[in-house]
């Protein structure tokens, strides 16, 4: 509790600090359905610049008053926000209004047009995709720009409107989206937000008092110091209290049924991400079938999706969207010229879309052909069938055709000529070590091809690398060198790695995003074999360009999740025995609880140091430790800022008021046209009028006031003999003691 005599701005700071801080815990209720990630830093970086935009904006205006001699403080005032609200659109447009994900100082009207485009895409993600979703760029713009606009309108609350009961109000904007999604809000954000809103409900700013109210004797201080360490113990221990509670009714009969799964749904739809992050876990996949197909013959292979060549140190990303060339069901579709008389009849497969929801066509990494409906189209510089979306109950037919990828001709192939972008290797800290990496372990190595077979057995070693979908924690920043310390993650981490390590020697590489075959079975109704394919298949490989042959996939993550790799890769070393029930990288469009932590045990690392020990807090643990150090701090500097002004004197009108205001509170008004001399028998018959005889002592005191401000009034400046500060601290005792002796009568 923040005593009267703090000052209002004290009491401005003391409400800006709480708010800000309800409302950043309350963003982090928001992870539940938004990964972590970067965007975490972004949304608490601007709630402190917002806070400290309106927080000073207050404090000013507020001083200007007090300058004034007016009884009102000024925080009423629309202006602070308008303020906060300038800082807030800048700051949204800087950091999302770009053409990348990089921070722009200067914002202007096509940074509001790219804001406003990203809105429209962050709806589409919300009405496409189920929690938890990836911190894309439109989903953090929707979720740091709305925190923001709560922020606004709780400040609004509290600092000018001086409603801090109703600032849990806009904070329900933040809380209902994982209480409804998920059904819960974590512990450490319940117990600092109704921590906070609980101290804010003793900060209230009151215009009746007086611009300046002096600091009573000791006494008073140290009792109103008790009231306000009682007051912040009392909120620490309600809301530690209801977090256990509610805790605890998880574990109760029946919860299992609770109320909010009243509104949701299991989701049934899955796409693809098309920016992939290195630096982040692997959540739990879907179950659900993306497609089947059947066929007379062995299983395709790998399903692709799309490709991605832009790698900026940590996500893959594909680019602008691109449109296709007509497609016809008798086109070969390749992105360079083949020699037919080289190419083998595969198989022909009916393929069936299930649950995937996208704009790109699963097809074979081989020369195919398709047939499908629709205004789909072929874009031979990605290699991607592109255009409708699909849908579940789609058809289309795959004539897959296989090239002669002997080891022999790719050793006399060599590296391809391509453009720029893919042999463009991340300028980073580490990029160096990374490259001579790559040349130890290709030493033996003298063609493209041995280079390439070494890099996927180095990796596929388990021996030597982990396969988790849980990723020890960096300490670099650069995810391809932290992952060559851990040596433990998943197939993003296994791709990139040997795409930028490809890269570093020479070989043009991309990133190949889709689908592993899937499990087969026997159609009952056309004995014919059938594959099905679930979002547990969902996988990513780099494909490697050979001149005169193309674009030729390997697979660098371990044979307990893929199976074995391609042949033509493995002519030169023994590679481990496959594994069934492959499983690899997410859809992150798809529903994803909280991963099972697999606990792996990295080998030891051949080269540099081990990697930086994970913490075993969670981080609303950490949430809730930041909460209480930030009260504890702030009740510090409290106690510190009072102290430096006990020896500050008292002056005879500050004295004057004091009493005024203690009259006032009690419902005791003087006449407007009391002079100080005609005060104290105007105060003795207004409280005796009121309440009663007026204890004897009171008189006395209150006409040792009046002189005094007679005396501050209208003396001239040779009559003022007496030493002013101990004036001033005799005058604080007797304001204290008449106002005390006012309210406590009988």
């Amino acid at each position: 509790m923040i005593p009267a005599y703090a000052g209002p701005t004290v009491r401005l700071v003391a409400a800006t600090a709480l708010v800000a801080s309800a409302v950043a815990a309350s963003m982090f209720a928001l992870t539940a359905l938004v990964l972590p990630g970067d965007w975490v830093r972004t949304g608490l970086t601007g709630i402190a610049l917002v806070a400290v935009a309106t927080g000073l904006t207050r404090a000013l205006l507020e001083r200007r008053s007090r300058r004034r001699d007016r009884r009102d403080t000024g925080t009423g005032s629309v202006v602070p926000t308008l303020v906060g609200t300038v800082v807030a659109g800048w700051y949204v447009l800087a950091h999302y209004g770009g053409p990348t994900s990089r921070p722009e100082l200067l914002v202007g009207p096509e940074s509001l047009a790219r804001v406003v485009d990203r809105l429209g895409d962050a709806g589409e993600i919300i009405r496409s995709e189920v929690a938890p979703v990836p911190g894309t760029l439109p989903i953090t713009l929707l979720t740091v720009g709305g925190t923001l606009a709560v922020l606004l309108l709780a400040d609004a609350l509290a600092g000018g409107l001086r409603w801090p009961a109703a600032v849990g109000l806009p904070l329900l904007a933040l809380w209902c989206p994982p209480l409804v999604l998920v059904g819960e809000v974590p512990t450490g954000v319940f117990v600092v937000v109704v921590t906070a809103l609980l101290l804010l409900l003793s900060v209230s700013i009151d215009d009746r008092r007086p611009p300046r109210v002096e600091r009573p004797p000791a006494s008073v201080r140290r009792a109103e110091g008790a009231r306000s360490l009682a007051t912040t113990a009392v909120a620490l221990v309600v809301a530690l209290t209801a977090g256990v509670v509610a805790a605890a009714s998880s574990n109760l009969p029946g919860y299992a049924g609770a109320w909010y799964q009243s509104f949701t749904t299991t989701g049934d739809t899955i796409q693809l991400a098309e920016d992939l992050d290195v630096l982040s876990s692997l959540t739990e996949r879907s179950d659900e079938v993306v497609l089947t197909y059947t066929g007379d013959g062995e299983d395709l292979g790998p399903l692709r999706t799309y490709t991605a060549s832009a790698f900026d140190g940590r996500r893959w990303q594909r680019g602008d969207e691109r449109d296709g060339q007509p497609l016809a069901s008798d086109t070969l579709l390749w992105p360079t010229e083949l020699d037919a008389g080289t190419l083998q009849e595969r198989q022909d497969v009916a393929v069936t879309v299930g649950s995937l929801r996208d704009d790109q066509l699963p097809v074979a990494v081989e020369p195919r052909r398709v047939d499908v409906g629709g205004t789909w189209g072929y874009d031979p510089l990605r290699d991607e069938v592109v255009g409708d979306r699909t849908d579940v109950g789609d058809t289309y037919a795959l004539g897959v055709l296989a090239r002669n990828l002997d080891p022999a001709l790719l050793r006399d192939a060599g590296p391809g000529v391509v453009e720029d972008a893919y042999l463009t290797v991340p300028d980073s800290e580490h990029a160096q070590d990374v490259a001579e990496i790559a040349a130890e372990v290709t030493d033996d190595a003298d063609n493209a091809y041995d280079q390439a077979v070494a890099l996927q057995q180095w990796l596929r070693d388990p021996a030597t690398f982990t396969y988790s979908t849980q990723l020890p924690r960096g300490g670099t920043g650069d995810p391809v060198w932290d992952f060559l310390q851990h040596r433990t993650g998943y197939c993003v981490q296994f791709a990139t790695t040997m795409s930028v390590m490809a890269r570093t020697l020479g070989i043009p590489t991309r990133l190949g995003v889709g689908f592993l075959p899937g499990d087969s079975d026997e159609d009952p109704e056309t004995g014919e074999a059938r594959w099905e394919v679930t979002g547990q298949e969902s996988h990513a490989w780099p494909e490697l360009f050979f001149e005169g042959v193309g674009w030729v996939r390997f697979e660098p993550t371990p044979a307990t999740q893929t199976g074995a790799a391609p042949e033509y890769t493995t002519a030169t070393a023994d590679d481990p025995a496959p594994a069934p029930d492959p499983q690899e990288v997410p859809p992150p469009a798809a529903e994803r609880p909280e991963p099972v932590e697999s606990d792996p045990a990295p080998a030891e690392p051949d080269v540099a140091v081990a990697p930086e020990p994970e913490s075993t807090w969670s981080p609303w643990a950490w949430v809730a430790l930041g909460g209480v150090i930030v009260a504890v701090a702030a009740a510090g500097l409290l106690l510190w800022w009072r102290g430096r002004r006990d020896s500050g004197p008292v002056d005879a009108e500050s004295a004057w008021r004091r009493v005024i205001t203690a009259l006032d509170r009690d419902g005791v008004t003087l006449p407007a046209p009391t002079t100080p001399r005609q005060a104290p028998q105007a105060v003795i018959d207004a409280v005796e009028r009121a309440h009663g005889r007026a204890p004897t002592q009171v008189r006395d005191d209150l006409e040792t006031l009046a002189l005094a401000v007679e005396r501050t009034r209208y003396a001239g400046p040779a009559e003022l003999t007496h030493d002013a500060d101990e004036d001033g601290q005799d005058l604080a005792v007797v304001a204290a003691r008449v106002s005390e002796r006012l309210t406590n009568r009988g």
